[in-house]
């Protein structure tokens, strides 16, 4: 294929010049260690160097960019196997000597980003991830790509808004990104090790085949495509914390006691905010069903206080048990307008089930499963003060189809209007003894045991109760062992 570029000159198109479409060509400098100094002339499998008018044509294929082809060769980490690995990049520079000036590039994309800590750090910062598996691509449309039959992975785009066929040099610096593995995944995943990756320079139609092609994106963690999270962030912000959960646990047989086990439904969640300076521009929810101990079915919703102006676009996601496989129906879109409130798991006793059981992780003798794991992207139209944004851990609450009920922490008040209790006001979500039908607890709790009270469970919860939450605050720390189901953090934390 070949492309032809027109000059107009005094009035007259010239006549044209013809660029042969390139084939891609294996470079012979690798990513080692974290560190690559490429040189794009430099060829693995030629005596001659690329031509400054050749890597002009692969500008010019690419409308202004120059397209890199990465083979990820990562070691183990995390999660991190043969079907699929990755990396994290900390900065690209490309240095251009042509007519004795040198220019310099330093902007440049993935296909994917995620939100990593680095080394020492627990605050997540957006960055770009390349991702790939073990003989990924095999085989690309072009048998003469010296990427045929290769395992070449994921794409880095450089735009380059210069001629490049009178260069002398191109000499391209890849900086890899030390993450903080002491946090487990996502950073441990992308992490790099003393591997090194291998880097072409490709075509047009090898590198629609890469991006279709996707390797290891599917179960890779935390990956946030292109289609998500369109604010630029300068550095995120999370409540509780970087990898810190809140743990929501609800009593669904409101407004009646009932047994009190607290196990009817748990769920973990986190709240980041996408922040430029001290303004946030884009907000995110993650988070997983831990248990459901109860024969009634929910809908999980979260309202998270924003001023009435608010705007903006966001997406659901819902993933089944340890995968990166969605529910049917999802993604889901929606339109932001003031306050956050969104129902983010429906049914969940066809969402969290054990076959032939009727709860699940609530009773000592049967096994641990993983549920459903959910996320939630939003960005905002015009960016908000974080003053404008109300206090974790917000109002995470139920609704109850078998019973008509909405149930929210004791302080907030009923939103739907379709509930029995619509008219309930902050406030109202207490027994006459003062009893709360939903508490919020950090993320190493334990759910009581199947019709074990949570005044059982915890020796120390009635004394929170009777003084009214003032004393005994910590009750949740000291569990009666036989009384309640351990279901740690690392397995209900599948991703």
């Amino acid at each position: 294929m070949k492309k032809h570029v027109w000059f107009w000159l005094c009035g007259l198109w010239l006549s044209p010049v013809v660029w042969a479409e390139p084939v891609s060509v294996l470079l012979t400098d690798t990513i080692k260690n974290g560190q690559g100094n490429i040189n794009l002339f430099d060829l693995k499998h030629s005596t001659a160097a690329l031509t400054p008018a050749e890597l002009e044509a692969f500008r010019l294929a690419h409308n202004g960019a120059l397209v890199l082809a990465v083979d990820i060769n990562e070691a183990a980490s995390g999660t991190e196997k043969a079907s699929t690995q990755g990396v994290t990049i900390s900065a690209v520079q490309l240095t251009i000597v042509s007519g004795g000036n040198s220019y310099t590039f330093t902007d440049f994309s993935t296909p994917t980003s995620s939100l990593l800590a680095s080394a020492g750090q627990t605050e997540r910062q957006s960055y770009f991830t390349i991702i790939g598996q073990t003989g990924s691509s095999l085989i690309t449309p072009n048998a003469d790509s010296e990427l045929n039959g290769t395992s070449f992975d994921g794409l880095l785009t450089i735009p380059v808004d210069m001629a490049l066929d009178q260069a002398v040099s191109a000499t391209l610096v890849v900086s890899l990104l030390e993450t903080n593995t002491q946090l487990g995944d996502p950073e441990a995943f992308y992490d790099y090790t003393a591997g090194f990756e291998d880097l072409a320079l490709i075509s047009v139609e090898d590198a629609q085949y890469l991006a279709d092609l996707a390797p290891g994106q599917e179960e890779a963690p935390l990956v946030i495509t292109q289609n998500q999270v369109q604010n630029t962030s300068e550095s995120w912000v999370y409540y509780p914390a970087a990898d810190d959960y809140y743990i929501a646990a609800y009593e669904d047989n409101y407004p009646a006691k009932n047994d009190y086990d607290f196990n009817d439904l748990v769920v973990g969640y986190r709240v980041g905010y996408g922040m430029t300076g001290e303004d946030v521009n884009s907000l995110i929810v993650y988070g997983y069903i831990i248990a459901r101990g109860s024969d009634y079915t929910h809908d999980w919703y979260l309202h998270i206080g924003l001023p009435e102006s608010t705007s903006g676009t966001g997406t659901v996601n819902l993933f089944k048990p340890g995968t990166a496989e969605q529910e049917s129906g999802y993604p889901k879109s929606f339109s932001q307008n003031g306050s956050f409130d969104q129902r983010l798991l429906t049914g969940t006793k066809a969402l969290m089930q054990i076959p032939g059981k009727a709860f699940a992780n609530t009773e000592a003798e049967e096994p641990l499963v993983q549920g459903h794991k959910f996320s939630v992207v939003v960005d905002f139209e015009t960016p908000l003060k974080v003053s404008d944004i109300a206090l974790p851990p917000y109002d995470p609450y139920l609704y109850v189809p078998g019973t008509g009920y909405e149930i929210h922490l004791s302080e907030q008040a009923s939103r739907l209007a379709f509930s029995v209790n619509n008219a309930e006001t902050a406030g109202g979500f207490k027994n006459a003894q003062g009893y709360p039908f939903a508490v919020i607890i950090p993320d190493d709790w334990q759910p009581p045991l199947e019709y074990v009270d949570l005044g059982e469970a915890y020796s120390n919860f009635l004394g929170y109760v009777l003084n009214d939450g003032v004393e005994a605050t910590p009750w949740y720390q000291a569990p009666t062992t036989n009384k309640v189901r351990g279901i740690g953090k690392s397995f209900w934390k599948w991703d």
